[in-house]
């Protein structure tokens, strides 16, 4: 017998109003193809999937028909012809059966009545995302199934026992997250006009997070630490190490503004914002050591100004002297003491600035080093806590 005797048979006298049996037991499966796009910015993930619903109709019974033949396939227009659970996705944002260049809907009818109904499906579906361990958090999205015909008194959707599967992760075209794992589980929904069953998917990803260590960290690290290089710098080269760490803080804060353009407005602090926030500051710290040291410089400068100032002074007034005064000898001899005094006091003002600037210098050079690595361990061990 043909299939499209078989399948005149059994619409002879079927109704696609009226279910099967009260209720209908239906399994519902997911097969993910591919996920598309998570996205931070829209909270949601885009994916592809196969999503099955199956149950059984004594209707559609034909092994009485046709012993041999074990199942037969249609397309869309047979489905429209039949009564279906209408097991759909409700919490998705859109959603669309693919069409290539028709629509890709598979149903198949086996020879004792059960029907298998699937879809190849875009969807996308709501995601929460928690940025306070970026780049290191777990965002998880969910895909919800019910019956929007028909509540528990008609249909009761349940899990099949491999209810989702996975595609190889290195398949999938998002890559900035992987798909770490998927959970599945069943609740009653209570509405108004009754209750119905919803299955709900979850599905759990990590970020992949090389990008951050080779675009954000690895820069982070080379500026803070060239910042601490300047420490090495002799004191007296002050233009050099201003221009080494300027050059380190505007490269943070160029950083900074990259990462943070790409990211959604939110109001919690990120572990990404500690970690910029806090090297900027290892930066503009060591940028206030040099301030004060080139303050205390210029201190220095000014002082020893008027010094070689008084010195000039008191030599002409000295030679002046000499040429009207019979005392002459004793006047310059004084004044020379004085003048040979005035310079040593020089030297050693210029002497104790530069011991005092090395040593400001050796301290922070082991100090600053010291926090960053304090602050670093106390960092990863958060992260990698969480």
């Amino acid at each position: 017998m043909t299939s499209q005797a078989i399948v005149d048979i059994l619409m002879a006298n079927y109704s696609r109003s009226t279910s099967p049996l009260k209720p209908v037991p239906t399994l519902v499966e997911v097969t993910v193809q591919d996920v598309i796009k998570l996205s931070v910015l829209s909270n949601s993930v885009t994916a592809d999937f196969w999503f099955s619903a199956i149950w059984h109709d004594p209707r559609l019974r034909f092994s009485h028909l046709d012993p041999c033949r074990l199942n037969m396939s249609f397309d869309d227009n047979f489905e429209k012809l039949l009564w279906s659970p209408n097991v759909c996705l409700v919490n998705t944002k859109t959603s669309a059966i693919h069409q290539s260049p028709k629509a890709n809907v598979l149903l198949m009818l086996l020879a004792n009545g059960t029907v298998w109904l699937n879809y190849r499906v875009r969807a996308e579906a709501p995601c929460e995302m928690d940025l306070s361990y970026m780049p290191m958090d777990t965002p998880r999205c969910w895909l919800i199934f019910e019956s929007y015909s028909y509540n528990t008194a008609i249909v009761t959707i349940d899990w099949m026992k491999q209810a989702v599967t996975l595609p190889d992760a290195a398949a999938l075209s998002e890559n900035e997250y992987y798909l770490n794992g998927i959970r599945t589980y069943k609740h009653t929904e209570y509405y108004k006009a009754g209750e119905w069953y919803r299955l709900t998917a979850e599905l759990n990803f990590k970020r992949r997070y090389g990008f951050y260590v080779l675009q954000l960290y690895l820069p982070c690290y080379t500026s803070v630490t060239l910042s601490m290089l300047g420490f090495c710098i002799d004191v007296k080269a002050l233009p050099a190490r201003i221009v080494l760490l300027v050059n380190s803080l505007m490269t943070a804060t160029y950083q900074f503004g990259a990462i943070i353009s790409s990211l959604p407005p939110v109001s919690y602090i990120k572990a990404i914002d500690v970690w910029l926030f806090s090297s900027t500051a290892f930066i503009f710290a060591s940028l206030i050591e040099l301030a004060v040291i080139a303050y205390q410089d210029k201190k220095l400068y000014l002082k020893t100004k008027q010094l070689k100032d008084k010195i000039e002074r008191i030599y002409s007034d000295a030679s002046e002297c000499s040429k009207i005064s019979d005392k002459s000898s004793t006047s310059e001899e004084l004044t020379l003491e004085d003048l040979e005094y005035q310079q040593r006091v020089i030297k050693q003002m210029t002497r104790d600035f530069l011991k005092w600037g090395s040593k400001v210098d050796k301290m922070c050079s082991w100090l600053f080093p010291l926090a960053f690595l304090i602050f670093n361990i106390g960092y990863w061990v958060t992260i990698f806590r969480h």
